[in-house]
């Protein structure tokens, strides 16, 4: 944990300093460089205490990953919908759509999988013990988002987190997280326009659709409910 902390230590202030002063391509390129160094300190902090396996890249908990990655989007797709926005959300051409998908899958999806619930959750586990994993992994997260998305975000990316590290903690491996992970930023790119953050700090946003918002609110908590309480007990019944 002290080498992660070091490692993060040279990126904070270049990370507060890049998303007020860093605008159009240009943040592309900081965001690529950012998690490219990411990754090579995630590997090589990793690799030299822990297998693949360990580190969770393994097919461990896919099924359930994908599963319940689902339900959570299927219940946030509700909730977006719900909810009369004020701006319409970018359009993008396919090869472009091809380029979000790569990117968020294949970049954010792999680096932050792997540094959270690979590299910080393995570390926490075998420091002190699995509840430090996910909570400690799940806090880390959350800070990670805090200051380039503000507070608000940052809440809501406590919650998935947490989730997050649930599925690590039920499944064993983070392949199945890496695609969630993706999926979960792409639908908010490809759904909700940049300028619906203003519709949320202006106060109570309009919702025509109440019942819609009430059941995607219902099926992003029945996860957490699941894999807390019901997949245990399915588990033991089948073994």
């Amino acid at each position: 944990m002290l080498e992660v902390g070091i490692m993060f230590l040279p990126a904070i202030p270049a990370y507060l300093w890049m998303w007020p002063n860093v605008q159009g391509t240009s943040v592309l390129v900081a965001q690529l460089v950012s998690y490219a160094y990411i990754l090579a300190g995630t590997l090589l902090i990793g690799r030299r205490r822990w297998s693949w396996d360990e580190l969770g890249l393994n097919r461990k908990g896919l099924g359930l990953s994908l599963a319940c990655g689902l339900v959570l989007l299927s219940g946030r797709l509700l909730v977006i919908l719900s909810v009369q926005w004020g701006g319409r959300p970018p359009h993008y051409t396919p090869l472009a759509l091809l380029g979000q998908v790569l990117y968020y899958i294949g970049v954010v999806g792999l680096v932050e999988e792997l540094l959270f619930r690979g590299l910080i959750y393995r570390a926490l586990e075998e420091w002190l013990s699995v509840r430090w994993a996910i909570w400690g992994s799940t806090l880390g997260f959350m800070l990670w988002h805090v200051f380039g998305h503000g507070p608000l975000i940052a809440a809501a990316t406590f919650v998935i987190g947490l989730v997050f590290a649930l599925l690590r903690w039920r499944g064993g491996g983070i392949l199945g997280l890496i695609v969630l992970h993706g999926l979960w930023d792409l639908q908010a790119v490809l759904l909700v326009a940049d300028s619906n953050a203003q519709v949320l700090s202006w106060g109570r946003p309009e919702i025509p659709h109440p019942a819609w918002m009430l059941v995607g609110l219902a099926l992003m908590v029945l996860v957490p409910v699941y894999l807390w309480v019901i997949h245990p007990r399915i588990s033991w019944k089948r073994a």
